[in-house]
């Protein structure tokens, strides 16, 4: 059986390779990130943001959208295949054409991330957050210090004289660099009157220095100074009538710069399971209904996983905010569920690790166990869509 599943999936391959589309595609997706890159450039920067940015998009959205609509015309039973009327067959058949599918589909990617890393002339930032984040405040001419939460927010705020105090990660050596992204709620006491309603500074001991800030975005800042071992940083509210809020995983620390190649190869993984599983789904429909039925599920379950699990930083950001401003506040059930089951739900192709990579960081580890997440999810499907696709009654 597996030598027929086997022979089968080569048959499709060599179909695929034989195609007069293939000439065009292959050459096509190698040079199409690098061919983009340089006509949309016009510097080294702009070059360098736009391989990422290409390279991403391709990965994360184009990817799933090309897997689900050639699943949905991969299969083709009837009866011009004959042998696949023998129920006894029909798995073989399903099975190869999945595996030929799945080749197909990772070999493309592959081509296309080979592209991207021609055109990645950047090395990418390797990063460390923040262990903890606390608050501190003079009270009475003594240090009030309250520790912070580790998976959300931590607010203070100007009036009461309040600062966060975050904690520097090991292995930082005379330079201190990084970002720091925050939020801010306005107080409505009066209009604000800086552009970045904080100040970051290094405290060691008694002594506070001042360091360099470059505004990146409107909740986002970037800093770099001498770094004093021992010290721990200190982001101060400037504007009255703004409270300032952010968590440890919102403040990075950069440690080293390396080359890009290792971050792509995960993403190339994380985008080809995820791109696996859109297929599974898609055959697994397609074995007892029509092709344009199963690619409106794959469709339908590409949408649910990318577009309702990104409404979850938003809930959590508005539980967070009624939490510290409203804590007599009744919210209604119905709502409440509706937060935590979007909040729950996993996305398809997570973004966390995409916006690493389009921020020039170095993409974490952790990617690739989401990877063999999605693939275990695939491989559970495939049988059991082989399974269903032996009930088929063929047309005649």
């Amino acid at each position: 059986m597996i030598g027929r599943v086997l022979a089968i999936a080569g048959a499709g391959i060599r179909e695929a390779c034989r195609s007069r589309l293939a000439l065009l595609a292959i050459p096509g997706l190698v040079i199409a990130v690098p061919v983009l890159a340089a006509v949309l450039s016009h510097d080294a920067d702009t070059h360098a943001w736009l391989a990422r940015s290409i390279t991403s998009e391709g990965l994360q959205t184009l990817l799933p959208l090309a897997a689900i609509i050639g699943a949905g015309f991969l299969l083709k039973p009837g009866m011009k295949k004959g042998w696949t009327v023998l129920p006894s067959r029909r798995s073989e058949y399903f099975m190869g054409a999945a595996l030929s599918g799945c080749i197909v589909l990772a070999v493309g990617a592959a081509l296309f991330a080979a592209g991207g890393a021609i055109a990645a002339r950047s090395d990418l930032t390797l990063t460390r957050q923040s262990e903890n984040v606390s608050k501190q405040r003079i009270h009475d001419g003594q240090r009030q210090v309250a520790p912070g939460k580790t998976d959300a927010a931590t607010w203070a705020n100007p009036r009461y004289g309040e600062e966060l105090v975050l904690a520097i990660p090991e292995g930082i050596d005379g330079k201190l660099k990084g970002t720091v992204e925050y939020q801010i709620v306005w107080t409505g006491e009066a209009a604000p009157r800086d552009r970045s309603p904080v100040a970051v500074l290094i405290q060691s001991g008694a002594t506070r220095t001042p360091l360099n800030m470059n505004v990146q975005s409107r909740y986002r800042i970037s800093f770099e100074g001498d770094y004093l071992p021992g010290s721990s940083l200190v982001l101060q509210p400037t504007d009255p009538v703004l409270i300032v809020g952010t968590s440890p995983a919102r403040v990075r620390f950069d440690i080293e710069r390396v080359a890009p190649f290792g971050s792509l190869l995960r993403l190339l993984a994380l985008a080809v399971c995820a791109a696996t599983l859109c297929m599974a789904v898609v055959l697994f429909v397609r074995s007892l209904s029509t092709a344009p039925t199963a690619v409106l599920a794959g469709l339908l379950l590409l949408a649910t996983l990318t577009l309702l699990p990104s409404l979850a930083p938003a809930s959590r950001m508005a539980q967070d905010r009624r939490a510290a401003f409203e804590p007599n506040a009744k919210e209604s059930r119905f709502v409440a569920d509706l937060e935590a089951r979007a909040t729950s739900l996993p996305q398809l192709v997570p973004e966390s690790y995409f916006d690493e990579f389009l921020a020039a960081r170095v993409v974490p580890a952790e990617a690739m166990q989401a990877s063999l997440m999605r693939l275990a999810a695939a491989l559970v499907l495939l049988p059991l869509g082989a399974l269903l696709f032996r009930l088929r009654q063929m047309p005649k």
